[in-house]
């Protein structure tokens, strides 16, 4: 299908040059597929395995080397040379500010367009450090997205999102993976709030990572999130290739195009949003 899409959240391995203690260590996750999801591939391949037309992607940190983010960022430009991709790397929010913008600084590089730190679970504490509104405002003045991954049904770490968002309003927050739904009554109020916010973002992935009654209930979290959020500030996205515990790449852009109603809705989600929230 001659369909553009841009996908906002991929993630390439290179496991013989990267660290991924998180994927390779002693205690991997216990995911369906592990082996498919492990696998090397291009950008090329992926272009092959998608429905539509592939023309850019957004990589997401993955733990190549945490201890020095540019790493990744240097492979990256070899792995996708020749290709349109803009990178978010990693740094520690809750950092004290010299130690944050040190590490910010040694990942200047063209592609870098933000940075992502993990905070799902009880790891959300950590986005109620004092350290956070100063580092997150160092981030807005150097014009960088943070990718917020924390469960927005902890309505104490929603509002403190709420609140940075709005004490910088210049700062972009793209939350991950639909805010990863459990609690559906908590995710709702606490969506429907953070969906006021104009400089907040959410990117419609990672339902593969929930149980099985909330996977089923994917429809239901898109109807509500498209009710509530502006329909410029939602992105379709992968999260390739963990999306592989339960769908190929190609089931997984089509799962999201049986999602609209309507193909303007579609082509907003897909492509245009992407394009312009990442300068890509």
């Amino acid at each position: 299908m001659s369909e553009k899409i841009i996908d906002p959240h991929v993630h390439f391995f290179n496991l013989n040059e990267g660290q991924y203690s998180w994927l390779q260590g002693e205690t991997p996750p216990a995911w369906p597929n592990l082996e498919i999801i492990k696998t090397p591939i291009s950008f090329s391949q992926l272009q092959q395995a998608c429905p539509f037309e592939l023309t850019a992607l957004v990589h997401i940190e993955a733990g190549f080397d945490n201890c020095q983010p540019v790493n990744e960022l240097t492979w990256l430009a070899k792995h996708l040379a020749g290709h349109k991709y803009k990178a978010v790397s990693y740094a520690q929010i809750d950092k004290p500010f010299n130690d944050f913008s040190h590490a910010l600084s040694a990942q200047c590089h063209p592609s870098l367009v933000g940075i992502r730190d993990i905070t799902e679970g009880d790891d959300a504490i950590r986005l109620l450090s004092s350290n956070c509104l100063t580092n997150l405002a160092h981030l807005s003045q150097q014009k960088l997205i943070f990718e917020a991954q924390f469960n927005i049904e902890n309505s104490a770490i929603s509002q403190q999102v709420i609140n940075y968002c709005q004490q910088l309003p210049d700062l972009k927050i793209v939350i991950n993976h639909a805010g990863l739904p459990n609690n559906l009554a908590l995710w709702q109020a606490n969506i429907c709030q953070l969906a006021k916010l104009p400089n907040c973002f959410i990117k419609f992935s990672g339902f593969e990572l929930l149980c099985e009654v909330l996977q089923a209930k994917r429809q239901y979290c898109f109807d509500f999130i498209t009710k509530h959020f502006s329909h410029q500030h939602i992105m379709f996205a992968s999260n390739f290739p963990v999306c592989q515990i339960n769908a190929s790449y190609q089931q997984c852009w089509q799962s999201h195009f049986a999602l609209c109603k309507s193909h303007n809705l579609w082509q907003q989600l897909s492509y245009k949003n992407a394009q312009r929230c990442y300068q890509v």
